[in-house]
Parts: C-alpha cells; structure tokens; sequence
C-alpha cells in the first residue's frame, strides 16, 4: 500500500508539475504579448511626436531662417525611438504589472527626459547627426512627455478588461481586511495584479503545493509574526506583498529607513512643506491664466445658455472653508432651480430614501432640484470651470482637497487640522478616484492621503484623469 500510494503521489506530483509548467509558458506568452502591443503603441505614438515636431518647426522655419529636412532628421529620429523604448524597457514599463498610474508617469516622465538628453549628447558629439534641427528635438520631448503617457493609460485600461491580462496574485489573510485587499486588487484593473483566490494563513504552514508561484499579498492580521510566514512565502514566490492594516497614511513615496536590520518607514505630509506650496501657486496662476483666456469663448456661450434655460442668475455663489478655515465663497454656474434648498428640504422630508443617500454622501445621484442645462452641466462637470477665478485669486488650488462647507466641519474630526490647512482643489484625488461611491468619511481619508502623498507627478495624473472623466461622462 505505501508503495502503491507513492506511486500515485508521484503520478500527481508529476501531472501538478507538466500542469503549472504549462500554465508558466502560457502566463509568459501573456506578458509577451501585452509588453509587444505597449511597445508598438509607444513606436507609433514616438513617430507620431517626431513628425508633429517637424510640421511645427517648418511652420516656424521664417523664426529659424531656414527650413529643416526631414531626411537629415530621420536617423536621429529612428536612434531616438530606439533610446526610448530601451529606457522603457529598462525601467521594467514592459508589460509594467503592479505600478501604479502615478508611479508609471513619473518613471516615464523621467525615462523619456533620460532618453532625450542622450539623444542631445549624440546629435551634438556625433557629425552625421549634426544636420538636425535641435528645435526639433525640444519639441519632440515636450510632446513625447504628454503623448506617450496618454498613450499608455488608455492602452493600459483596454488591455485591463481582457482576462490574459495581468498576472496572478494569491492573497493569504484570514479576516475582512484580506477580502477588501483582494476585492482593490481586482477594482484596480491597471496594476495587473490578479487576485485569483484568497487563502488562510495556516495554509502557507501546510504546504504551497500546486500553486501558481509568482506574487503572494500577505495580509497579516495584528499580532501575527510577519517574519516568519515572510520567509516561508519568499521561498515559494518570486514577489511577497505585505499589507499591514495599520499604515493608513498611503504609500506613493514613502521611504524605508533602515536601522541596524530593523526596517523603518518615514511618512510625511509632502504638501504642508514651504517648497510645495510655491510650486503649486506658480502652477496654479500660469495654467489657470491660460485656461481662463483659452476657455473664455466657451464659458461665454454656456453663460447665454444658462440665462436661456431657466429664470434666475447665471452664477452660483456658495460658502466653503479653504486654507487655514478662511471661508471664501465658491463660485459656480447655477445647475438648480432658484427655490433649489426649499426643494431640498421638502424631499428629505418627505423621502426617507433620499434623506439617507443625502446623509452618506452630501449629494443626490437623482437632484430633482437640478435644471434642465444643469444635469447636462454637473454630468461633465462644467459647472466647476467658473473656479477658476477662485484659483486665480489664491482661494483654491488646480488640484487639492475637497472644498468643505462650513456645515461639514464638525464631522471631519481628526482630518480637519490637516485638510484645512491646504487650499481645496478644482480637482481632486478623490474626484478622480471615487466620485459619488465614496462615503463622507472615505472623502476624508483620500485627501489625507494626496496631502501625504503629494508630488507633481501626482497632480500631473489627477489633472489627466480628471479630462479622462470628464469626457467619459462620470464627472468629477
């Protein structure tokens, strides 16, 4: 009999291992695949900015003095598509798993400036290539800093709704906060990190037998020795995620500090620093002059439109707390009928349903107090562009928290010393991120987490996002 069961342990040992063999060559192919359509989309796109660049430069060829030639710029043209999808490469962007969308436009951010500041040594050092235009290049880099990530997001969110994309992740944990880690890493399609199932922590002690052995996420719960099952897990998987319920503060650029083996984490709030606050006014006045005088003509039409659709002013004026709790009033085009708080009153009243949503979440998916105009303006958000003249007076910030109403402050606790010492943003981490999913508390925590985690590069994406949901309709 034990002769006999070995045999039949070896048999299925053997039928496990041909199975997880082929299942690794098949998971391989997947990777192939996904880093060959990013590559070719990013060949494309590079071919696309170089050639814009030149069309720009020979419109401006009067400026210059000459005309420039496309056929002296093409082999410079073709080593820089080459530099740059190397860098990518490099810098593991290919197929890119687990990185988030403000990790990867900082990596390509900084890939991209790398590859283009090669490109320059060589077109200055190298004689063949001296013929081509150096405005050319400068063009290209500023396009290739916009294309090139725009174009990896949205080739990022079509390949996330196709099931070979990704890679597969098992979860250990034994409590709700493994099922909500497990439930992120499928909502967050883009990290590519596919929860397929989530297991106990004694299983890791019994055996790792039969799995795909590629990324395990321990979700330890408190008093539990992380080490220890840390150890047993790097010996099966390649990756080991550790999720501890206790760091809230997020994660975006938190540093390890390590002291005689013992692992430290600094956290800080990275927009409270005088340095922060200079780069986003100076941001925050250029860009919102620009969109003022670029937008002027739009912003007047709506106007008309508004004073066509519905008796009543055009704009809206509403109190908000903003920074250091200066109240300050918001500026918006009116979406509502004129009696809107009298509406409001009557239906929650009335309407227990609503009352509810209301008190969850400080807005009505269904306003029955909204105009005709204003559900179409609130669904794509333009009755927000008149804040920009709260940006341009240093009342709000492009990006930032949101802007509380002074009702509201008494049920932001702890967060309030925090967020109110930021100005609110047009935009915002949690606009782009949760909208009308998020509950009043969840609001609270996300703009803790953009004050903590806050970098340009973060406002770069949130400010891409927001066009993102914009033209898609959700609002922000």
């Amino acid at each position: 009999m034990p002769g006999r069961s070995c045999g039949n342990l070896s048999s299925a040992c053997g039928m496990c291992e041909k199975g997880l063999g082929r299942m690794k060559r098949i998971r391989y192919g997947r990777n192939v695949l996904v880093s060959a359509i990013l590559m070719a989309v990013d060949v494309l796109a590079l071919y696309f900015v170089f050639r814009l660049s030149f069309l720009i430069r020979q419109s401006l060829a009067p400026l210059f003095g000459r005309e420039a030639v496309w056929s002296a710029s093409e082999p410079l043209i073709q080593l820089g598509i080459l530099f740059i999808v190397a860098v990518f490469l490099i810098q593991d962007l290919y197929p890119g798993y687990g990185l988030t969308g403000v990790r990867e436009l900082e990596r390509m951010g900084k890939s991209i400036s790398l590859a283009f500041f090669l490109l320059a040594g060589v077109s200055y050092l190298i004689k063949p290539f001296q013929d081509y235009s150096r405005s050319i290049l400068l063009f290209s880099w500023l396009l290739a800093l916009i294309i090139l990530p725009v174009g990896h997001f949205i080739t990022r969110n079509i390949l996330s709704r196709f099931s070979w994309y990704g890679m597969p992740v098992i979860v250990f944990g034994n409590d709700d906060w493994a099922k909500e880690i497990a439930a992120s890493l499928k909502r967050v399609r883009r990290l590519g990190w596919c929860s397929i199932t989530v297991l106990p922590v004694e299983t890791i002690e019994r055996g790792l037998h039969g799995m795909q052995k590629e990324i395990a996420v321990f979700v330890p719960y408190p008093g539990l020795s992380i080490d220890k099952y840390a150890r047993i897990l790097n010996k099966s998987f390649r990756k080991v995620v550790i999720f501890r319920q206790e760091e809230n503060l997020g994660s975006l650029w938190v540093e390890p500090r390590d002291l005689d083996g013992q692992l430290g984490l600094e956290y800080q709030y990275h927009l409270l620093g005088g340095y922060a606050q200079w780069v986003k006014r100076f941001l925050d006045l250029s860009a919102g002059l620009a969109l003022l005088i670029l937008l002027s003509p739009f912003l007047t039409t709506l106007c008309l439109l508004i004073f066509v659709d519905s008796p009543g002013p055009v704009f809206f004026f509403q109190e908000r707390l903003g920074a250091d709790f200066k109240r300050f009033k918001v500026i918006k085009f009116r979406t509502m009928a004129t009696d809107a708080e009298q509406r409001l009153i009557e239906l929650l009243q009335t309407n227990s349903a609503a009352a509810a949503e209301y008190e969850k979440y400080h807005k009505l998916a269904k306003d029955p107090r909204t105009t005709r105009l204003g559900k179409w303006l609130r669904r794509y958000s333009l009755d927000e562009l008149p804040q920009l003249w709260n940006v341009l007076k240093g009342e709000m910030s492009l990006v930032g928290p949101r802007a509380y109403m002074p009702s509201e402050a008494s049920r932001m606790g702890d967060y309030t010393a925090t967020i109110l010492r930021i100005k609110p943003g047009l935009t915002g981490w949690w606009q782009v991120t949760g909208r009308h999913e998020t509950t009043f508390e969840q609001r609270l925590r996300m703009d803790e987490y953009y004050i903590s985690n806050w970098s340009l590069w973060m406002d770069t994406y949130i400010l891409l996002k927001t066009v993102w949901v914009i033209l898609s309709g959700r609002g922000v």
